[in-house]
């Protein structure tokens, strides 16, 4: 294998992705807190707050308008909590991008500042990007069009990646500009998000469920959410489910799923600067693949026609 094939191929990118990222594993842990937790603690902040005192506000409160405007306050503090660590979560999608282009160019990642203002400088047009892509994610989602999005999707994979390294384009370009790059290498794009999923979400979870479970951390962990799952009334839904002889659902089983969809999210969000290292390397890969392609059309000899060439002579 050629020295360039080596460096465009999914095993080259994955170590050196694993490499960048284990390099500086302190600082992308560090980076990541608060746009991880902070989401967690937000939604938790706001279900606890609001769950918590509903009771007693609507007991105390002379009016139902009134009520509702005490339980709207008290979800506030964790909004807001949540929203900022979102938008942090949702600026690093861009940062980490061109953190991997400064840690393969000089080795280091620093001054977090500078890359978070790959997309904050352009703020609206970012937004605006979430919103479309949201917007392509809902559609995706329904039954009818899930499999021809998920095909899409593989092809509009790398649009975060061009977004940073080619902010000029306007936002249909960058969807067309990676369903260009993809093209042509839709297999190995479809593998390496396979392996990328598979090592940095699940596997990492299901380990940490199973220490978890062996250091008998689990019940612990999931009786913090019984204090709000208790509060959920199960009595109407059961009777629906038995009547239709389908397994009741407890309170307990509302808690454990809290609690790994928690483990899940917290994994994923701190294992995040691995797989956008990845997607940037891969990005690089495709863009010297097709400059290759271009270079080698452009240095294809026309061909002369033969009497085309005798006319010449003849003059």
């Amino acid at each position: 294998m050629s020295k360039q094939r080596l460096h465009n191929s999914i095993i080259y990118v994955l170590a050196k992705g694993i490499k960048i990222y284990f390099t500086n594993i302190d600082k992308f842990f560090v980076y990541m807190l608060f746009p991880v937790f902070g989401q967690v603690i937000g939604i938790c902040l706001t279900f606890g707050l609001t769950l918590g005192f509903t009771e007693k506000i609507i007991q105390r409160a002379h009016t139902p308008a009134g009520a509702l405007f005490l339980i709207l306050l008290l979800a506030i503090p964790g909004l807001l909590i949540f929203a900022k660590a979102f938008w942090d979560y949702m600026v690093a999608y861009v940062a980490l991008n061109s953190m991997t282009e400064g840690a393969v160019t000089t080795g280091k990642v620093y001054d977090f500042q500078s890359h978070n203002e790959v997309a904050t400088r352009q703020s609206l047009k970012y937004i605006g990007f979430l919103i479309i892509l949201s917007v392509f994610m809902s559609v995706g989602s329904s039954i009818f069009f899930i499999i021809p999005a998920f095909v899409l999707w593989i092809y509009f994979i790398l649009i975060f990646q061009v977004f940073t390294f080619e902010p000029d384009l306007s936002i249909f370009d960058m969807y067309k500009r990676s369903f260009s790059l993809i093209k042509g290498s839709w297999a190995r794009t479809f593998i390496l998000m396979i392996i990328l999923a598979f090592f940095t979400i699940y596997i990492l979870t299901q380990g940490i469920t199973v220490i978890f479970d062996y250091l008998n951390l689990t019940n612990k962990l999931c009786s913090v959410f019984d204090v709000l799952t208790n509060r959920i009334p199960l009595d109407e839904v059961n009777k629906t489910l038995a009547f239709f002889n389908k397994p009741i659902i407890t309170n307990a089983m509302i808690s454990k799923s809290l609690y790994l969809s928690i483990i899940t999210t917290v994994v994923s969000g701190l294992t995040l600067p691995i797989r956008s290292i990845c997607w940037a390397l891969w990005y690089k890969s495709l863009c010297d693949i097709k400059d290759d392609d271009s270079n080698e059309s452009t240095r294809k000899p026309k061909k002369v026609s033969r009497k085309k060439s005798e006319d010449e002579y003849m003059e």
